[in-house]
């Protein structure tokens, strides 16, 4: 397995010997991106552009790394060059449809470039004659295969864990495709599959052909459009029934794909127009692992210090412009108020990237002196942070569901603004699914009212901190055995051709 920092320092000295190679500075940029070296990386693909500026991932390079230093116009802007200079690279459009949905573009407008990408690079693999369902295997249960690059430390497990726990193994068989690198926790999370396959060096059509010898009776996609995505691979039908879910929350374009697990907070009624597959609308999207790395709520930190402090327990890629505009609005109508938020992850130019956050937060109105801007942590560390929060609030258009979740664990109210895709849902339908829909704005206003109204009762916020958690054991989100029982029943439906 090659790794990222020696790869870097033999490629940057190459670089020294052939100057004016634009792949060899693009390949730089990547691996930048790769170890978290944001500007760095920025830097090295504008000169790479200056010496090969019709190398389309000079461009789709810049794009990458201004939307992870929260500039989503100039990423756009970059983007659309790379696909002007290369017409037929899926990675480009796929990256276009995702930062349209990213940016808060209209449904319509995000739809269209989902149903482009699909059109272009997905509908022409699609065989002419699907599958049917596989002979079954002596034992006579059903092949249910998961495709994902994230069965490691990553997001997805908070909310698969407890489905790959409670599946009925006495009636499935539950296959993984695993599509990433591994890690440390990899190996645990592969003996809790029945079978397991490694194929990330298989190339799409390779994939298919593999999914359709493995007897697979339905195959769930749980990676969408992010890093890893193998739909191409699916657009080949290489099962019976295919769907996708919670990896990706909205629509990927996809006319092989069956059908969208969601619910109905996610996609409320109407939705349908804004997605290409079907939607299937369980009672909740997920269910959610609560973190044995987490510590008791405690007080509310608000008794002891006398203020109220917000805070966001998400990605910086996610505050958007007019989330930190709202941001700006709260702390200035809640006196001495302050706001704590993780930092970019830059193990070198940490402090430049925060630097350059801290600029974005003063520009919005932010008054940076009441901002405790906190470098990346483990995550025993990052739980901790709860302890130091008062009220949780959501970046919006994207919002967390992870962040939600772990949030409510800790005891903190958490305020989100419900969009109108299922990206800009999420947060809403963990909410939800926690039985704290209370917590759901639907307007900018809404969400500034909501969080002023919590932050002006701190000994209200002492109650809902001591008694969320147990709360939360009894809701529908940490209900596993129920959930999968719901998503298995569903299974079964459509594997008898039968809407769910």
């Amino acid at each position: 397995m090659s790794n990222p920092l020696s790869d870097l320092a033999d490629c940057t000295q190459q670089l020294a010997l052939t100057p004016h190679d634009g792949k060899l500075w693009c390949r730089v940029g990547f691996l930048y991106l790769k170890v978290h070296e944001i500007e760095e990386a920025l830097n090295t693909f504008l000169a790479a552009q200056q010496i090969s500026p019709g190398l389309s991932d000079t461009h789709y390079g810049e794009s990458i790394a201004r939307l992870k230093l929260g500039e989503p116009e100039a990423a756009m802007a970059a983007l659309v060059r790379a696909m002007q200079l290369a017409p037929h690279d899926q990675r480009l459009f796929s990256a276009y449809a995702y930062l349209c949905q990213a940016t808060g573009q209209a449904p319509a407008t995000v739809l269209a470039a989902y149903r482009d990408w699909g059109r272009r690079f997905a509908d022409p693999l699609k065989p002419a004659k699907r599958e049917s369902c596989g002979r079954r295997p002596e034992n006579g249960k059903i092949r249910i295969g998961y495709l994902s690059a994230d069965f490691r430390q990553h997001a997805l497990m908070s909310f698969f864990n407890p489905v790959l726990t409670h599946h009925d193994r006495s009636r499935f068989e539950i296959i993984a495709f695993f599509a990433g690198t591994a890690d440390e926790r990899t190996a645990d999370i592969r003996r809790r599959f029945d079978h397991w396959n490694d194929v990330a060096r298989l190339n799409d059509a390779e994939l298919a052909t593999l999914i359709r010898r493995r007897g697979i009776d339905l195959l769930v996609d749980l990676s969408g459009h992010t890093d890893g995505s193998r739909l191409l691979a699916v657009a080949r039908q290489p099962a019976p029934v295919q769907l996708t879910w919670y990896g990706y929350n909205g629509s990927t374009g996809l006319s092989a794909i069956d059908g969208r697990l969601t619910d109905a907070v996610m996609d409320p009624p109407g939705n349908e127009a804004w997605s290409v597959e079907p939607l299937i609308r369980l009672p909740h999207f997920a269910c959610f692992e609560s973190p044995d790395e987490a510590p008791e709520p405690g007080p509310a930190p608000c008794l002891a210090n006398g203020y109220i402090t917000f805070g966001s327990l998400n990605n910086a890629q996610k505050l958007s412009p007019a989330t930190l505009r709202s941001w700006g609005e709260l702390l200035h109508a809640v006196p001495r108020s302050r706001l704590l938020l993780i930092g970019p992850h830059a193990p070198t130019t940490g402090q430049a990237l925060a630097d350059h956050l801290l600029t974005r937060l003063a520009a919005s109105g932010i008054p940076v002196d009441r901002v405790d801007l906190l470098p990346q942590q483990s995550l025993a560390d990052f739980l901790a942070l709860g302890r130091r929060i008062d009220i949780a609030l959501e970046p919006f258009p994207l919002s967390g569901a992870v962040t939600t979740a772990q949030a409510l664990w800790l005891g903190l109210p958490c305020v989100a603004l419900a969009g109108r895709l299922p990206a800009e849902r999420a947060a809403a339908a963990i909410l939800a699914a926690a039985s704290q829909a209370q917590w759901i704005a639907t307007t900018t206003a809404d969400y500034l009212r909501l969080a002023g109204e919590l932050a002006a009762a701190p000994e209200q916020l002492a109650e809902i901190r001591a008694g969320l958690r147990p709360a939360l054991r009894t809701s529908p989100l940490l209900d596993h055995a129920g959930f999968t029982r719901q998503l298995e029943a569903c299974f079964l439906q459509l594997l008898a051709g039968s809407p769910c």
